[in-house]
């Protein structure tokens, strides 16, 4: 019996489908490449693991509310789930933004820490990355809740795309030349970085309007 376009629809995932599923590989590979050569390796050094033995209570809320935030932020993404299971989109949102609002303070609070003052330039990028990732994510919550849904899923994938900075500022460690970069170089990389991540979802969102004129 001969297929038809329905059924052919149901079988082959869309264009759309292969996209996203495409990017979350691509998304997934860079955080395992982060947690293989960058994460493993900065805590098999004594130094470092003695530094962070010195602040339990900053490093451990932190780390937790970051990977909650990283590993959460893609089921919200799934329509599936979304109009499957709403009430549990409701609340793993939730506990989404509240991890982003116990992350990212502590993160400011972490780069002050250490009281260098080579380490200025870093602080103020962690000032700049951190409060981008709440207004983001506060938006995502605000729109939400006043039932502005479009808005929502925009301000949403903003967010997700800050908390993934955390991953895209990692993962050309292992590259030589990435590790002589100066402080002020390092949070330049890190302030664009940070900015890449609200324009080229902005840019997606109004893919259509960019490159096609309106009949």
């Amino acid at each position: 019996m001969p297929i038809t376009s329905t059924q052919k629809q149901s079988v082959a995932p869309s264009s759309t489908n292969r996209t996203k599923i495409t990017l979350w590989a691509v998304m997934g590979a860079m955080t395992t490449s982060v947690i293989l050569y960058s994460e493993i390796p900065l805590l098999r050094q004594a130094k470092e693991r003695a530094y962070l033995s010195t602040i339990p209570f900053l490093i451990v809320p932190h780390i937790l509310a970051g990977v909650v935030a990283l590993c959460s932020g893609p089921l919200q993404f799934s329509s599936r789930l979304r109009r499957g299971y709403p009430k549990f989109h409701r609340v793993l949102g939730r506990v989404y933004v509240i991890s982003v609002f116990v992350a990212a303070p502590l993160a400011v609070v972490l780069s002050n820490h250490r009281h260098d003052p080579h380490a200025k330039y870093f602080v103020v990028a962690n000032i700049i990355q951190a409060g981008t990732w709440m207004i983001t994510t506060a938006a995502a919550f605000l729109t939400a809740l006043n039932r502005h849904f479009q808005q929502h899923r925009e301000w949403m994938v903003r967010s997700y795309a800050v908390t993934f900075t955390f991953v895209g500022t990692r993962v050309l460690q292992p590259i030589p030349a990435w590790n002589h970069f100066t402080e002020a170089s390092f949070a330049m990389t890190i302030i664009i970085i940070t900015f890449m991540a609200i324009l080229i979802p902005d840019i997606a969102f109004h893919w259509r309007q960019l490159t096609s004129r309106r009949a």
